[in-house]
């Protein structure tokens, strides 16, 4: 074989075919590997045969069913474009049912070298938009120093909204509806006061009155609880993404979850999300 013909465009694999020979790469006894293959895909113990016939005779595999270097170098190349082309097609929105038969087109219809220059030109892109997010990050970061206190209104939303269901969360009911970014000993906060929320018990009817009891906060994929002082509860801005809109201005969002204790009820928790307007 020589050198490159095992990237021609005819060498192309669907994502099956290359799921055969990562099932192949794995076994240690090459011989009889066709059919416990063709049985774990459930698919004719032929339909393994003939592929791993055509990658014998196209330099990928040996007689023997062992990789040749060039072979291991197409496979290799081909997972990882099968990896990004996944990643790719899920962060522009592409639908789960659809993805594997959208890569199968596309590995068919468009040449390697073009796929993998339009998957390294959206990782370019994206890095792009993160160092100029960061950017508007620390700009507004900076901005807000210069004050102690500084307004901001702020909703709680739903993270899982069931259809007619209203957007806000019911922990609003247990925070004064506007809040404050404060800055205390060269720390930055974002500072919710917490106010007295009512509830109806289903089974007395009676209106019970109680407090917010927990707030925790994401940050860097970890749930960290906020003290609440004196009705007041502290959430670091560190914790807090910030994003700078056209003609939106500069809003902040962290994911929180909340209990609230109302009479001798302790309600369950309430994830949401908390949107704040700068």
């Amino acid at each position: 074989m020589e050198k490159g013909e095992h990237l021609k465009r005819q060498n192309r694999p669907t994502m099956l075919q290359l799921k055969y020979l990562q099932g192949l790469s794995r076994v240690e006894k090459k011989r009889g590997a066709q059919g416990s293959i063709a049985e774990y895909y459930n698919v004719n113990r032929s339909t393994v045969n003939r592929f791993f016939k055509n990658c014998i005779e196209r330099g990928i595999l040996t007689e023997a069913l062992e990789f040749t270097v060039e072979g291991q170098e197409w496979l290799d190349r081909y997972v990882r474009l099968y990896e990004n082309l996944q990643k790719y097609l899920e962060e522009i929105g592409a639908r789960p049912e659809e993805i594997e038969e959208t890569i199968d087109v596309m590995v068919e219809d468009i040449d390697i070298h073009m796929l993998e220059l339009m998957i390294n030109a959206h990782a370019e892109k994206k890095s792009v938009y993160k160092r100029k997010e960061n950017e508007l990050d620390q700009e507004t970061q900076n901005n807000l120093q210069k004050c102690e206190r500084h307004p901001v209104v702020f909703r709680l939303y739903r993270m899982n909204k069931k259809p007619g269901q209203g957007r806000d969360s019911m922990a609003m009911r247990g925070f004064e509806e506007t809040a404050e970014i404060v800055q205390d000993k060269g720390e930055s906060y974002l500072e919710l006061k917490v106010k007295d929320m009512s509830a109806h018990s289903r089974v007395s009817g009676e209106t019970m009155v109680g407090k917010l009891k927990t707030l925790k906060y994401e940050h860097d994929e970890v749930l960290e609880t906020a003290d609440i002082v004196n009705n007041i509860v502290r959430i670091p801005m560190e914790a807090c993404e910030i994003h700078k809109w056209t003609g939106v201005g500069t809003m902040g969002v962290v994911p929180v979850t909340v209990t609230c204790s109302v009479g001798l009820v302790h309600m369950p928790e309430s994830t949401a999300l908390l949107y704040f307007w700068v």
